[in-house]
């Protein structure tokens, strides 16, 4: 890491480099060293960055982001800071990381003793930016009170005439359509606003959002796991684009410090918006994914078994019953077993958590003959947790009411206090020990009910939004100090399904069980489970390339239907009837073509609930020039054909292509790539699938 000093030396118009195109050439010192930056079009107003490249109308220019100005605004003592600015002392920092840049700015005012410190990342690969906002009192005194904190709060330019899109998407409620696609068009003096339910960060709302404005845009990803907000209202010629927690108005105890959400900004250009969204899946999966020790892969979630609908539900659990499970579910070729909730207290893990007990009943040896079994058979053991909802008469709350928060709209439950020191320090250990005895290789945190009414109940007038965020904050703690402790430890992000899915839980987490809907319900809700698991996919795969799902039932419709980077047999694999021979073609198939699950996602059709309609999406992996194509026939669809364009096909090329209606994979076959990118699919059966998998013939292309 290297750290530069910066000095100005001037500024230079730049003749344009393309029909319209111009900007500002700035001259800098680095390490003594004369270099250059240039600003690029179409960012916001004084925004600049340095290109990668030789020259700039015959000059040198370094990877150096020169932006200094603040993304941020706020309010100190009710006046605006961008009007308090200069008066105030501004130092920088740039240091060279592995992936990139950060800069760090910091703006201080003497006065109140208030320092703003903005921590900004950019990539070497991506063509983002990475916003975090620090504020400190480094007074003696209480400081005036600061609101209306806001990370990001900007202008980005668009032509007055131009339509501009929202894309968003639904977050979960454990409804069929969790993830659906959505998109709202921004017109003048319309202001649009997206925040989450109860504080949970994706609970009706994905905290992602890609910005249309005409021939490109900006990709919007925001981290924190707790209430966030985001902004938006058409101002004549450009748009203002503002992102952060719902409420702030604190007054900093001296020596305070707080963080607000991480936001990512990620710029492209073209007509496609999907180039936006892909830009955001290899963000996340480069720089955000957690990776394993020592090859450096990212970690995914398994193919797991899980007991819960099973023998927890009808209380009949024996260790035994596990061990033979667990057996199955290695014949089957699962990558872990999972024991969910019942394993704790007297088995009522509904009005028993905080009390984290094991069940002498069931495991008089504790869970440690389960981990020893699956770590024997090769493979990963799930083990279920929700220590943030503190059940009222439960070890916790009864011996240490210190430790929890009330105030919430159910008297029975209470919010263990992870802001509070001594108490994240107690379930942290209570945790570790338990994963440390029973060799749990990926630790399940679950969280059934809302914080923020909790939250908000704990705040002073002066210090609204304190309690939430030292909660986060403790929240990111914990994850992050039981990784620390158990090198190798995975974590599976549960908060009833995926409620809790943002850039930060990215960083630490993968959803192993992405919605509610997909609980016991199970094939009761017939064709609709289906279809829901079509588009929770299609849906959240346009934003993270890393989640799993729930399957019931093993035809290739009903597993293609579901099928992520990981799945989970939700049923019984012990009962007589199980399809076994189904579930291991199945999940072969899936560990074939798992690779290309992480690569660029392209939807072919409209996402869409109708039973008479198609689903259908691929995958392309442009370092192989090779991907797939999944097609799904609903059961109501009169139509055995479909024609469509595959993305990404060099039409000058040859392609190897199989067509597999089945799990037995199909012949062989070459393509012209003309032939391939305007494919015509037929599925004779309702409902039916078929995978496409294709890989261009290397040496062979051209000009035909």
């Amino acid at each position: 890491m290297a750290n530069f000093r910066i000095a100005a030396i001037g500024t230079a118009p730049v003749a344009p480099l393309a029909p319209g195109e111009a900007g500002v050439l700035y001259c800098y010192l680095i390490e003594e060293r004369p270099c250059v930056a240039f600003s690029l079009p179409g960012l916001p107003a004084k925004r600049s960055h340095a290109i990668i490249g030789p020259t700039v109308r015959g000059i040198r220019v370094t990877t150096l982001p020169v932006d200094t100005n603040p993304y941020f605004s706020f309010k100190l003592g009710g006046a605006k800071f961008r009007d308090l600015l200069p008066s105030w002392r501004f130092d920088t920092e740039t240091m060279r990381r592995d992936d990139g840049l950060e800069i760090v700015s910091t703006w201080a005012d003497e006065p109140s003793g208030i320092c703003a410190i903005q921590h900004l990342r950019r990539f070497d690969d991506i063509p983002g930016v990475e916003v975090v906002l620090r504020l400190e009192n480094r007074s003696t005194i209480k400081s005036p009170v600061v609101s209306e904190i806001l990370p990001l709060d900007t202008n980005l330019p668009a032509d007055s005439g131009q339509k501009i899109f929202l894309h968003h998407a639904k977050g979960s409620d454990a409804r069929w359509d969790d993830f659906l696609p959505l998109v709202d068009e921004l017109w003048e003096g319309r202001d649009f606003m997206l925040a989450p339910v109860g504080g949970r960060s994706s609970d009706s709302v994905l905290p992602f959002m890609n910005l249309q404005l005409g021939a490109g845009g900006v990709v919007i990803a925001i981290g924190w796991t707790g209430q966030w907000m985001a902004r938006f209202r058409r101002e004549g010629a450009g748009i203002h684009v503002a992102a952060g927690m719902e409420r702030t108005h604190i007054s900093l105890e001296p020596g305070e410090s707080i963080r607000t959400p991480r936001i990512l900004l990620i710029p492209w250009e073209g007509e496609d918006r999907y180039v936006g969204n892909n830009l955001l899946r290899k963000a996340i999966l480069a720089h955000y994914t957690p990776r394993k020790q020592p090859d450096g892969e990212p970690v995914l979630p398994p193919v797991s078994h899980m007991t819960m609908s099973t023998y927890h539900r009808t209380g009949k659990v024996t260790l035994e019953d596990e061990l033979g499970a667990l057996e199955r579910a290695k014949e089957l070729g699962c990558e872990a077993y999972w024991i969910d909730a019942c394993w704790f207290g007297t088995g009522n893990w509904g009005g028993e958590t905080g009390q984290w007990t094991i069940r002498k009943d069931v495991f008089p040896d504790g869970l440690a003959p389960v981990g020893k079994a699956a770590a024997r058979s090769g493979m990963g053991f799930v083990l279920w947790f929700e220590p943030e909802r503190v059940c009222v008469g439960t070890e916790i709350e009864r011996d240490h009411p210190e430790f929890v928060l009330r105030g919430g709209p159910n008297p029975n439950f209470c919010l263990l206090n992870l802001g509070y020191a001594p108490a994240r320090e107690f379930i942290c250990d209570r945790i570790s020990s338990i994963i440390a005895d029973s060799g749990v290789t990926i630790y399940r945190q679950d969280f059934n009910f809302q914080p923020l009414p909790y939250w908000r109940a704990a705040d002073p007038p002066d210090r609204i939004g304190v309690s939430e965020i030292r909660h986060i904050e403790g929240l990111y703690w914990l994850w992050d100090e039981l990784r620390r402790r158990h090198p190798g430890l995975a974590i599976d992000n549960c908060a009833s399904g995926g409620r809790r899915i943002d850039l930060e839980t990215t960083m630490r987490s993968f959803p192993l069980w992405r919605s509610d809907f997909s609980d016991v319900g199970g094939p009761a809700y017939g064709r609709m489970l289906q279809i829901a698991c079509q588009i929770q996919t299609a849906g959240l795969s346009q934003w993270v390339p890393i989640h799993s799902a729930a399957v019931w039932t093993y035809s290739p419709y009903d597993f293609r239907s579901a099928m992520s980077t990981g799945v989970t047999l939700y049923n019984s694999i012990t009962a007589p009837d199980f399809p076994a021979d189904d579930a291991k073609k199945a999940i072969q198939e899936l560990k074939r073509i798992r690779r290309f699950l992480l690569a660029d996602y392209f939807p072919l059709v409209p996402v869409s609930f109708a039973t008479h309609d198609w689903c259908a999406y691929q995958y392309h992996l442009a370092e192989e020039s090779a991907g797939i194509a999944v097609f799904l026939r609903r059961h109501e669809s009169p139509f055995p054909l479909m024609d469509t364009r595959l993305r990404a096909i060099d039409c000058s090329a040859d392609y190897e292509v199989t067509m597999s209606p089945g799990f037995e994979r199909g012949a062989v076959r070459e393509m012209r790539g003309e032939d391939l990118s305007r494919i015509c699919v037929q599925i004779p059966e309702t409902p039916g699938s078929l995978l496409v998998e294709y890989r261009k013939i290397q040496g062979r292309g051209g000009v035909r």
